[in-house]
């Protein structure tokens, strides 16, 4: 149960009621299911019973705090303080801790620390402390403060111990999930064998089947036509061979010499069986007849006989081709039953296979060990007969005459080879010598070169002069001759030498560029080459001066349209409460001198100094408010330097539930502190989306969460980039959509359904006859109509063909698409990249880039394409049927943008799969190439001085904008920073809490907007780098000069050199060349004095310096540098170099982006003007509503209407005119008890509802929207008055519209119910 819940139930106070009449309370218990006055008598059954206890009244709540939910936390606190009570009375047990389980409105908890009277703010951890506190009794430690108590004692050993269970169980778990795969590890080895054998042999199967099943009917059938065709065939073959003439005359005279042999037979046989029979039997003529009848049967059966015989080859040929089909049926059954025991029959196979092989392995070796001592017998007599063979051939070789000569052959051979050894041995033995021979030999031939050599060298000592002379002159004919020849090559080839030379001039000059252009190791021969680069022209001034211009007037017209927009939206309130009755004349009037009656009210500076507002203004101020102002300076600076902060503001926004309002103003301050167009801010805000697409990339569980949710930092992005975009989608989009509704016959319906439809109500238009075709049909009827189907597929055809156009020209639009937009893609496919990595590694690109499509499409274009009108795209409304075309356009592209084709759920548009499918890989291309664009730092040359050379600009913002901004800030502080000393923290703990809203007259003075400065200008929260920042400009401003007038080697070598008077005349001339022009150009443009910055490129601050103090400067410059560690000199300071060619090469840069900021400027103008208009149009049309809306409740007001006599109301009215008091809306009289029945009075405190005859109301209205109410006692004669108060009609409404029900009067004295007061005073 939540708490709002929780209040409502709480509210009749049988809850609490239960409760104390458990501990013996007394009193009875009203229950009722709707919530009446007598639930009150709960509540006070309660309270008498905490009082009787002897609970301290600052812990006892009052009635309105239950009854009304004024102040819920103290009644949580009450009963928590009363169970600590009881508890050690030994009546209940008490409440454990409450922190951290119930969460309050900061509104609640102030409400609470109000009525507890000194009490501090409730602590639900020690309220029984704090109850004994208050009794003055001994504190007492229950149970659950001990246990409490001894585990934060312990909290570290807790920690620790848990940290060495769950490393233990963690490490357990683990050991034992390694030894169970390690004992089955052979297990695992041989199941997954057999689970690959067997998925195996399912494939092979089923690849079987398949092809049984494709090949097998087919076969079949060929096969019996072909049987058929061939009988029949043969049967008419037969046929045609019978039919012929003389075929026929042949076969019937052989039938009928057949007859004739067979009749003749019957008759010989007939014959012989008369002969031979009896004479009873011939006389018998039964007998006769019998034979005769025989005769005759068995004629018939021959006949029959010779029939059957005719068709035997065709019985025999059907007979086949059932035995076949019979068969092959039982064929295919046994296989389909093989097919299905497959399994079991190829491990049987296998079974039996193994069996049969290695049954063979044992009878082979037993067969082998049998014929063992066979083989071994036979293997030794074919040696030995081998053997004997071998002899035999010896001795016949040994017996013959040639042998002998053989012999003598053999012992040559033998002496040479003993001849051999020896020589071998003698040569061993001289290797052995071998050192002390080859040393003595050494030394012999060195003696004899150092003979040689002093002979030589003492000859030529003797001519040294001589020698010496030669040499020279050989030496200078071979260098001359050298010379010569390479003068006359380069003679030859002059054209190529001119030719290298222009290109090493041309690479130095290059690689000097390119050392400008990447900023690292530039030398200082490039800085002398490109200074003249950072010189400004007439045309840069005039650009300049155009675009603070246009700036001024973009930023103005921007803060007059956010002015407008929030008038417009505060009267849609006030109109739609107007049309409830819910607004008063006086709310009207107010709205309708917006910005007219300024005279009357007092001086808006005034109303801000006396409540001590820091915007009254720099005259008004004193030191306190004045300090609080440069917080607020240093507080949106910072906001705007570092994004981080609104990242996560933006962030928490997204997932708490905030009012609408408050996002709203969140959004119009960013906006306002951002600016439109230029380049410090829109770098800042490239950068602040950045940091807030991080923070959400980082907390979404998918991608497609990521794609498809829609943080807070993304609505600021749209009205970011909004003026761009337009423009990029018009160029872009405009010709093909303004093609697609200019045709009205057009039509893109992709349901068969809705065109077989169609094609059924054109058809009976057309012809005036009912079709018959049925309305309803499904899917696959409308889809195989011949008619709807020919339309359906043109349709598809043209939906293919528009949507292909669209996909072409928005991926062909890359190098027009804005840059905010494509730095948006690039932070995001980075966050994604990088998040991706980390949740879900091995992501191939086409994901990334898959994402970055769909936000691209869903947030940038989808809307340009469903509603052009919205985008300037079509000068008026479109229609019904052009919207349905762009929808179905729309519907194709969004499906290429999820990266996913149509599925079963949309079947009309599957044919277009394919396309879907090309498209989507030009899409993940397009993606790609939309985010590769450079960060904001290369783009718009940002360094680490950019705060420093560029001044930020102010910003128009009300005072309740920065309040609104500073409580937001103030409630998130610990989500958005965790650090104590965080320069955030600081500030906003400085402020100390956000200004209360006051009066109408403050809050209206509040809303006008005020020029706020961003400065950063404390040391201790702001600039800790402005001092190293100016010591750069200074140190970059010096060593310009330096390199100007002593260029080097490097710049040691620059500094290092000492100054001569002629530097000085060269430093002199520099002066009177360059500065006389800048000033006179700054005089003719009305410039202000140059800044550090230009000075640092025009030397304007230092004309009137020497040369050597200049010098002098700059090196106590880089020095201080050096000690902060910027610059060394190890690099020969290389690092000033390095930033003075980032100024150099950002001057092209500059140039481009003021015209960027021209442009984008001026057509933001023109957007605001159209908005302008807008806003202006609408309130046009409110001023009407409210003028005819005045005149219709005025009506009737004010007239007099007819009293009876004597009656209350008579005598009131009488005696108003005798006290001279007529009001101008007329005064009304009531009793209390007539309004008490009419439910209207709730309660009077200290009076009775018996009580209530005896008192009286007067209600009267004299001003448009205040009623007087005064309250009279009648009970001792004369009225005695007991109170009065003025009711405002839009306090009234205000209460109504917050959901209260009663409404206390006179300081609390009355109540009475709000909805039928309002009710009481609309009916008069």
């Amino acid at each position: 149960m939540d708490i709002p819940e929780w209040e409502e139930k709480m509210r009749d106070g049988v809850v609490l009621a239960k409760l104390v009449k458990g501990w013996g309370a007394e009193g009875k218990v009203f229950e009722h299911p709707k919530l009446q006055w007598r639930h009150s008598d709960n509540v006070n059954i309660f309270l008498q019973y905490v009082r009787s206890v002897g609970l301290p009244e600052n812990f006892i709540f009052e009635f309105t705090d239950v009854y009304e939910k004024k102040n819920m936390p103290k009644v949580i606190y009450c009963i928590h303080a009363l169970s600590h009570l009881l508890a050690r009375r030994g009546i209940a047990q008490s409440i454990g801790s409450l922190l951290g389980t119930l969460e309050f409105s900061d509104d609640q908890l102030a409400a609470t620390q109000k009525g507890l009277n000194g009490v501090p703010m409730p602590n639900f951890g020690n309220v029984g402390r704090e109850l004994w506190k208050e009794m003055k009794e001994e504190v007492v430690e229950s149970e659950d403060e001990r246990i409490e108590r001894e585990l934060f004692e312990r909290e570290d050993s807790i920690i620790l111990f848990q940290t060495f269970a769950r490393g233990f169980l963690a490490r357990r778990r683990c050991a034992e999930k390694l030894s169970r795969l390690d004992q089955l590890g052979p297990s695992i080895t041989t199941l997954q064998a057999h689970g690959r054998g067997c998925l195996a042999r399912r494939k092979i199967s089923k690849q079987r089947r398949t092809a049984k099943a494709a090949e097998g009917g087919f076969v079949i059938s060929l096969q019996a036509r072909a049987r058929g065709a061939l009988a029949r065939a043969r049967f008419a073959r037969y046929k045609r061979e019978l039919e012929r003439p003389s075929t026929v005359k042949i076969v019937t005279g052989l039938q009928s010499r057949a007859r004739g042999a067979l009749a003749r037979k019957r008759a010989l046989e007939l014959s012989k069986t008369l002969d031979h029979a009896t004479p009873h039997v011939v006389r018998s003529i039964i007998g006769l007849q019998a034979r005769a009848r025989g005769l005759l049967k068995r004629r018939r059966a021959a006949e029959m006989s010779k029939q059957i015989g005719a068709v035997v080859p065709s019985m025999v040929g059907l007979q086949a081709h059932i035995r076949g089909a019979s068969v092959r049926q039982r064929i295919r059954r046994n296989l389909a039953e093989l097919d299905s025991r497959e399994d079991t029959v190829v491990g049987l196979q296998a079974v039996a296979r193994a069996y049969l092989a290695r049954k063979h392995y044992r009878n082979m070796a037993k067969s082998l060990r049998k014929a063992t001592p066979v083989f071994v017998g036979l293997q030794a007599r074919a040696r030995a007969m081998l053997a004997q063979k071998r002899a035999k051939d010896v001795g016949k070789a040994l017996a013959d005459v040639q042998v002998v000569h053989a012999v003598s052959s053999l012992q040559a051979f033998a002496r040479a080879a003993l001849t051999r050894k020896r020589h071998q041995e003698q040569a061993k033995q001289l290797e052995f010598v071998a050192p002390d021979v080859l040393g003595m030999q050494a030394q012999c031939r060195g003696l004899l070169a150092r003979r040689a050599f002093g002979w030589w060298w003492h000859y030529v000592h003797e001519h040294q002069a001589e020698a010496t002379h030669l040499q020279a002159l050989c030496r200078g004919i071979v260098v001359r001759r050298q010379f010569v020849q390479k003068m006359n090559y380069y003679r030859a080839n002059l054209s190529k030498v001119v030719k290298i030379q222009s290109l090493f001039r041309a690479k130095e000059q290059r690689e000097q560029y390119r050392q400008l252009t990447m900023g690292q190791n530039v030398t200082v021969s490039t800085i002398k080459n490109f200074v003249h680069l950072l010189n400004d022209s007439e045309f840069d001034f005039g650009d300049e001066i155009e675009v603070e211009r246009l700036r001024k007037v973009v930023v103005e017209a921007i803060r007059e349209n956010q002015q407008l927009e929030t008038y417009v939206n505060d009267l849609d309130v006030k109109i739609a409460l107007v049309v409830q009755n819910v607004k008063s004349f006086e709310e009207l009037v107010k709205a309708r001198r917006w910005g007219l009656d300024t005279a009357s009210h007092p001086s808006r500076a005034a109303v801000l100094a006396a409540h001590g507002d820091p915007f009254a203004g720099s005259n008004t101020l004193d030191m306190a408010t004045k300090r609080k102002l440069e917080l607020y300076q240093q507080l949106f600076y910072l906001l705007q330097t570092r994004g981080e902060y609104l990242a996560r503001l933006f962030f928490r926004m997204s997932r708490v539930e905030l009012a609408e309002k408050a996002k709203r103003t969140v959004e119009q301050v960013t906006l306002t502190l951002f600016g439109y167009g230029q380049r410090r801010e829109e770098y800042l805000m490239l950068k602040l989306f950045q940091h807030a697409i991080s923070e959400e990339v980082r907390s979404a569980p998918t991608i497609a969460d990521i794609v498809e949710s829609h943080p807070m930092f993304l609505s600021i992005a749209l009205q970011y980039v909004r003026p761009k975009q337009v423009s990029w989608l018009r160029e872009t989009l405009r010709t093909l959509v303004e093609e697609v509704i200019g045709q009205p016959a057009f039509n893109l319906e992709t349901d068969p359904v809705v065109i077989y439809r169609a094609v059924i109500n054109a058809e009976e238009m057309r012809s005036g006859i009912s079709s018959g075709k049925p309305i309803v049909v499904t899917f696959e009827e409308a889809a195989f109509d011949p008619h709807t189907r020919a339309e359906y597929i043109r349709h598809l055809q043209m939906l293919r063909h528009l949507t292909e156009q669209f996909v072409n020209v928005i991926f062909s639009s890359v190098r027009k698409m804005p840059h905010g937009i494509r730095s948006i893609a690039r932070d995001f496919l980075a966050a994604i990249k990088a998040c991706i990595q980390v949740k879900f590694p091995d992501q191939a690109d086409d994901v990334y880039a898959a994402a970055v499509g769909r936000l691209l499409y869903l947030r940038f274009i989808h809307p340009a394409i469903v509603a052009p009108d919205t985008f300037d795209m079509v000068p008026n409304t479109i229609g019904a049927a052009a919207r349905r075309n762009l929808a179905e356009i729309a519907k194709m592209l969004t499906q290429i943008s999820s990266s996913s084709t149509f599925r079963e759920d949309t079947p009309s548009l599957v044919p277009l799969n394919a396309f879907i499918t090309t498209a989507v890989g030009q899409l993940h291309k397009w993606a790609l190439e939309v985010a590769d664009v450079p960060n904001p730092e290369e783009q718009f040359k940002a360094h680490e001085f950019l705060d420093a050379t560029e001044q930020p600009s102010s910003i128009l913002i009300s005072p309740n904008e920065v309040y609104a901004m500073h409580g937001l800030l103030a409630q998130n502080l610990e989500h958005l920073t965790t650090a104590h000393d965080d320069t955030l923290r600081v500030i906003i703990v400085e402020l100390d809490g956000v200004p209360h809203l006051g009066s109408d007259e403050l809050r209206e003075a509040r809303d006008r907007p005020v020029t706020l400065e961003l400065t950063n200008r404390f040391a201790d929260v702001k600039d800790p780098h402005g001092g190293e920042n100016a010591l750069w400009v200074h140190a970059k401003r010096g060593v310009l000069a330096v390199l100007r007038v002593q260029p080097g080697k490097d710049l040691m070598t620059s500094l290092i050199e000492p100054v001569s008077d002629e530097h000085e005349m060269i430093w002199g001339d520099i002066v009177a060349q360059e500065f006389p022009s800048e000033q006179g150009r700054n005089k003719m443009l009305r410039l202000p004095a140059p800044t550090a910055s230009d000075s640092a490129y025009r030397l304007a601050d230092i004309r009137t310096q020497s040369y050597r103090d200049i010098k002098a400067q700059a090196m106590f410059y880089l020095l201080e540098l050096e000690k902060l560690g910027k610059l060394t000199r190890a690099n020969g300071f290389q690092g000033i170099l390095n930033a003075i060619a980032g100024d150099v090469r950002s001057k092209h840069m500059k140039r481009m982006q003021r015209k960027n900021e021209l442009e984008s400027m001026e057509d933001a103008l023109r957007h605001l003007a159209e908005r302008k208009k807008t806003f202006e149009d609408q309130i046009s049309s409110y001023h009407s509503y409210i003028d005819s809306a005045m005149n219709t409740m005025q009506r009737g007001k004010g007239k007099k209407k007819f009293v009876m006599p004597f009656t209350k109301q008579y005598f009131h009215l009488r005696d108003l005119q005798k006290a001279g008091k007529n009001p101008q809306f007329g005064s009304y009289k009531y009793s209390a008890q007539e309004l008490y029945d009419k439910g209207i009075l709730l309660s009077i405190d200290k009076f009775s509802p018996r009580q209530f005859d005896r008192i009286s109301l007067v209600i009267s209205s004299d001003q448009v929207g205040e009623f007087s109410v005064e309250l009279f006692n009648n009970s001792y004669g004369s009225p005695a008055r007991m109170g009065s108060t003025t009711l405002r009609m839009e306090d009234l409404l205000q209460a109504q519209f917050e959901n209260r029900v009663s409404l206390s009067l006179f300081d609390g004295l009355a109540k009475v119910n709000l909805n039928l007061l309002l009710y009481q005073i609309n009916k008069k």
